[in-house]
């Protein structure tokens, strides 16, 4: 993306224009325009030229006014610049291997998780409906992330995104941890910021998949089922990302009273899921093969390469009356975590 000092008559031209131009993700955008960006880029005290990240195989340097332009477009309020800049940080760093999940087939998604006072204080979304429409930060952060991938990344359907079928949540997809809703240790606490720490969780993923059950009454019964779901689909070994593979998974509240209502940790939990999860693939006798794709002839379960139990990644999130929870696969990439450098706090 080159950002452009071009005059339109009115905002239905510039919209026309920026479309014409490939800068939109096809919804209508706000206009970026000089004053705006700089307020952007005054919340953080950055200037324009500042880089963000690179691409270096793509030979793409993200500066900051790609950034802001990317959060102005999306419909952001100037107090989201830092969380979209942290995200952008996470997505470019080298566990986030951008040049791979901007350029695959699959389709794969950027997903932002928040932890600490950043979600209060912004509204995100962390219970009901927090993976859907409804609230102003969930919706433009996740945007904005995803228009610094298509316009400053160059990750264009047909051009330097190649795929097949692509994934609604490339939209937007943004939640928060819900931490007042669980006795658990918040998902940042986890990985080794402070409780008041904001951060954000940028994971990407191909696909996601929900086990909604009520009738498991105890924790091993539950987790033996999610194992099995999980395992419905591969996470596999890649030599770049090494022992730092992950997975996330989101626990709704049913399921979450079952497991805490029995005492268990998020560290018991990965301590049970791990070896389920990592067991060998198995496959049902009878089933044939076929290459790249799933045996023919019945279910299969396929292991999950996860050398460490810290690589599941467990979230509160979501809200009362159904019995869900969801396992976000990961593509060829590992989750980042990474401070936001703001004070949501006050």
């Amino acid at each position: 993306m080159t950002l452009s000092t071009k005059t339109f008559t009115g905002y239905g031209a510039l919209l026309d224009g920026m479309i014409e131009q490939g800068w939109s993700d096809g919804l209508p955008v706000v206009p970026a325009t000089p004053r705006k960006v700089e307020e952007f880029l005054d919340v953080v005290g950055m200037k324009g030229e500042e880089i963000v990240g690179e691409i270096l195989s793509r030979d793409i340097t993200v500066r900051a006014e790609h950034v802001a332009a990317a959060a102005v477009m999306a419909g952001c309020l100037p107090e989201y610049m830092p969380v979209v800049l942290a995200a952008t940080r996470g997505h470019l760093s080298p566990l986030g291997n951008a040049h791979c999940v901007l350029a695959t087939l699959t389709g794969a998604l950027q997903t932002v998780i928040l932890n600490g006072p950043v979600r209060t204080q912004l509204g995100v979304l962390c219970g009901e409906g927090a993976f859907g429409p409804g609230s102003r930060a969930n919706a433009t952060i996740g945007r904005a992330v995803r228009l610094v991938a298509r316009n400053a990344c160059q990750s264009v359907p047909g051009d330097g995104d190649r795929a097949a079928f692509s994934h609604p949540g490339r939209y937007s997809f943004c939640f928060g941890e819900d931490e007042e809703g669980t006795p658990w240790t918040p998902m940042h606490v986890e990985r080794g910021f402070a409780a008041g720490d904001s951060v954000a969780t940028q994971h990407s993923m191909t696909d996601y998949f929900s086990l909604c059950d009520g009738d498991s009454r105890g924790p091993q019964e539950l987790l033996t089922r999610f194992a099995h779901l999980a395992r419905c689909r591969p996470v596999s070994r890649d030599a770049f990302l090494g022992r730092d593979r992950t997975v996330v998974l989101v626990f709704g509240p049913e399921h979450r009273r079952i497991l805490g209502g029995a005492g268990w940790s998020k560290a018991d939990i990965r301590a049970f899921l791990h070896p389920l999860l990592t067991a060998p693939h198995t496959r049902t006798e009878g089933q044939q093969e076929t290459q790249g794709m799933a045996p023919l002839g019945g279910p299969t379960e396929s292991s999950h390469y996860l050398p460490d139990p810290e690589g599941i990644l467990i979230v509160a999130a979501g809200g009362a009356g159904l019995n869900l929870s969801w396992v976000l696969y990961p593509h060829l990439a590992s989750a980042v975590s990474t401070r936001i450098d703001h004070d949501y706090a006050g």
